[in-house]
This record gives structure tokens, C-alpha cells and sequence, in this order.
């Protein structure tokens, strides 16, 4: 959903008018959000992610061509902010406490920690790529230009996270069968 002056706002950003970028920010921050939330799981860390990509995007606005739409362009700044995030608590071996300990056995929330769990153990690349497709509900091609991958390599990501994902909640779901 573009804004409908988008262009025009564009235009105002390379020209250094801060007011324009704040339309830009107000309007896209929930999608970013959304996706940060998703890769990072956690929404203070996912805020932060959303303000430094915004802090590029703007930095770099003079540099955007519009090959690619500008929510497309906005997604790969906050993915890729993310990707370095995720990578930086790898390198710091970080655990989330939050999410860590095992539920009490019932139901649903079981079978969301276990698959978050799950999600959580998956390559940053796969992971983004299965959000995307799974919860955001984009197409292959539009997460392809989204993360500046060829269409193909979704498919593959987006296909190993699947196996990835099912062969991690194998061993539970005998548990849950009614």
C-alpha cells in the first residue's frame, strides 16, 4: 500500500526536508515493525532494528532508484539491519530468557513456544524468507525483490525452513494428536 504522494515525498526527502521522511516513517512503521518483530522476536529489539534502518533509509534516500518500490527497499534496510542484529547475538551467544524456560504443558501456547523455538533455530535467510511467505503472506517473487535474491532461492529457503521447521516439531506432534 504506497502513499499516494510517494514520488513527491521522495523527491522532498533528497531535498532534505525531514517532515516528508516523517510521512514516510509514519506510514511504513507498522509493516517494518511486523517484520522486525518476526525476525528478532522480540519488540524493543525489533524497535531499535526499525529506528537504525529508518536512520540508512534516510541517510541513503539520495541513492534510491525506484527499480524497486520504496516499502521493497525499506523491507531490505530492515531485513538486512536484522540479519546483522541476529548475527551479532550469535557472535555474543545470547539467550532469550523470555522465551527460554518450557511451558506448562496445554495446547496452543505449547505448540507456539515450541514452534517459535523452532523458528528461532533457523538461518536468518531461511527465516526471513518462511516469515515473509508464511506470516506476512507475500509471494516468492516479491520477497525476491524485497531481499535482492533471485525467485528461485526463495523457493529453495523458503522450502528448507519448511523441512527444517517440520522436522523440528516432529518429536511433539504425536504428543498433541487428539
Amino acid at each position: 500500500m504506497p502513499l499516494d504522494n510517494e514520488q513527491a515525498l521522495i523527491e522532498r526527502c533528497r531535498r532534505g526536508q525531514l517532515d516528508a521522511f516523517e510521512e514516510i516513517f509514519r506510514h511504513y512503521e507498522p509493516l517494518l515493525l511486523r517484520l522486525a518483530g518476526r525476525m528478532l522476536e522480540d519488540r524493543e529489539a525489533a524497535e531499535d532494528a526499525v529506528q537504525d534502518a529508518m536512520v540508512k533509509a534516510y541517510r541513503s534516500i539520495g541513492r534510491f532508484r525506484a527499480e524497486a518500490t520504496l516499502s521493497t527497499w525499506l523491507y531490505r534496510i530492515v531485513a538486512n539491519t536484522c540479519y546483522d542484529r541476529l548475527a551479532k547475538r550469535k557472535r555474543e551467544g545470547w539467550v532469550d530468557l523470555e522465551n527460554a524456560s518450557e511451558p506448562a504443558a496445554g495446547g496452543h501456547a505449547e505448540i507456539r513456544h515450541h514452534l517459535r523455538r523452532a523458528l528461532a533455530g533457523l538461518t536468518p535467510k531461511l527465516k526471513t524468507c518462511f516469515v515473509l511467505y508464511a506470516q506476512e503472506g507475500y509471494k516468492q517473487r516479491e520477497i525476491a525483490e524485497m531481499l535482492g535474491l533471485q525467485e528461485g532461492t526463495v523457493k529453495a529457503h523458503v522450502f528448507r525452513a519448511k523441512e527444517q521447521l517440520r522436522a523440528a516439531m516432529a518429536p511433539r506432534m504425536k504428543e498433541w494428536a487428539p
